[in-house]
């Protein structure tokens, strides 16, 4: 029997309803249009939610910098009707970046976002169809067999992850069996599709390095770690999931107008790839925000257990690719140019709470060489157009799996959950001369910093 799971339409993301405070299973549809009855989302760990936000966050990213609140394209752009994308080159002098602001602060008063993104989605539900030719977040057999050596098609039957190995729960591999783990040895590899889904999307977002198998390139490279793996990933999180995704959604970017492109809007998986073998940073927050890390293909069986084909793709550096809004910077010192890098968590770093580094994420002095998060930046143009109000707390979390510092591996071993709530008139503090460290203790966090952690 073919079996049939999409996202735009099929139940597969946890959210808890703000009304009941109970979990409910939602499709990508019925999210976007009640983001703001839900808390927040509830998956199996936080790392999960936040790879799943920044999905969420692609989607929206794309959907409005082409439409406005009233779901028409914005009057300097070309948009083709039936792909939804923008089919033409847009010219700096007629970009209207207070359009992109218009479309946060409609969508903000509104409470609640528009008809286009199902619009979006249901334009391109067969990429988010997880059985169908394009598989979502996976490649077909032909596509993954065109990719990797031909010792490792396939057919052979090599290359393999199991599914205990993706969960992030769990993390087994082959070599090394998990011992204080959720689930029983017998039942490590039991997943609905709901949480298969999930866990793939993780995977993607959160890779170690034990993988063997590699697409095919015109130079040798290390089997890379996921894009969000090597972050201290950061957020903003509102009051509902509306709000925390409104508050996440950076429409502008500094460098003008940047066509939107995830990696589902990709015309082949060939041409994805081969992007990727130029080792270049995407310029835009949805290809970043759906950037693989393995090229994955899922063989059932005729009693539906899944088979999973993971080969390593190429990825670009980290090193000043501040395209990323979303982690915390380290200045290289031993670099001789100024250089920076995400200031990544390790087991070392484990107990030490968000506020004892307080100026990594806001800028303590007006001299100092801190790169800011983009998301606090963003921020902070929100509040210089008077687009958030002054009386709204501000709470930055961050979510970091850490990894056991194994070079072979990269296995995680604990993931670290803080966040801390800032009093605006400290966040976007207008006197430049008067900083953190001049100003009295008590004005600092409004609501104050949470911490916790697990191996």
């Amino acid at each position: 029997m073919k079996q049939a799971f999409n996202l735009t339409t099929d139940a597969w993301i946890d959210v808890i309803d703000a009304e009941t405070d109970t979990v409910q299973t939602v499709s990508l549809i019925e999210l976007f249009a009640n983001a703001q009855h839900y808390r927040r989302l509830a998956g199996d760990m936080r790392a999960q939610d936040f790879a799943i936000l920044r999905l969420l966050l692609a989607i929206l990213l794309t959907v409005y910098s082409r439409f406005n609140a009233q779901d028409r394209p914005y009057d300097w752009l070309t948009i083709d009707d039936k792909t939804m994308r923008v089919s033409a080159a847009v010219d700096d002098d007629d970009f209207e970046p207070d359009d992109l602001f218009d479309t946060w602060q409609t969508l903000a008063e509104q409470g609640h976002f528009t008809a286009v993104v199902s619009d979006y989605l249901h334009r391109y539900q067969s990429r988010f169809d997880f059985f169908g030719e394009t598989p979502f977040y996976q490649s077909s057999a032909a596509d993954y067999d065109a990719l990797v050596p031909a010792k490792k098609r396939v057919a052979t039957g090599t290359g393999t992850v199991a599914i205990k190995q993706i969960n992030r729960l769990i993390s087994e591999s082959g070599n090394t069996p998990a011992i204080f783990t959720p689930k029983t040895e017998s039942v490590k590899n039991a997943v609905t599709l709901p949480e298969l889904v999930r866990w793939l999307v993780t995977y993607q977002n959160f890779t170690g390095v034990t993988d063997k198998t590699k697409v095919t390139a015109p130079e040798k490279f290390a089997t890379p770690a996921g894009w969000v793996y090597r972050l201290n990933p950061v957020y903003i999180q509102g009051r509902t999931l509306f709000e925390t995704l409104m508050l996440n959604l950076t429409l502008v970017q500094d460098e003008g107008y940047v066509v939107q492109k995830p990696v589902w809007e990709y015309p082949t998986i060939n041409e994805y790839v081969a992007e990727r073998q130029q080792l270049l940073p995407p310029t835009n927050l949805a290809g970043l925000y759906t950037v693989w890390s393995r090229l994955l293909h899922i063989e059932w069986s005729e009693t539906g257990e899944a088979t999973i084909f993971s080969a390593g793709i190429p990825m670009f550096d980290s090193e000043n690719a501040f395209v990323e809004p979303m982690t915390v910077w380290r200045r290289d010192t031993k670099a001789q140019s100024q250089s920076y890098k995400p200031a990544m968590k390790g087991t070392r770093s484990l107990g030490i709470a968000m506020w004892r580094n307080f100026g990594q994420y806001v800028q303590i002095k007006a001299d100092d060489d801190v790169h800011q998060p983009g998301v606090v930046t963003w921020l902070h143009h929100l509040q210089d157009l008077e687009l958030i109000s002054d009386d709204l707390p501000i709470t930055l979390v961050s979510v970091a799996l850490i990894s056991d510092g194994n070079a072979t591996s990269q296995a995680p071993v604990a993931e670290a959950v803080d966040d801390m709530t800032i009093a605006p008139d400290v966040l976007f503090d207008p006197n430049t001369q008067q900083f953190w460290p001049q100003r009295s203790g008590s004005r600092i966090f409004g609501v104050g910093s949470n911490q916790h952690w697990r191996c």
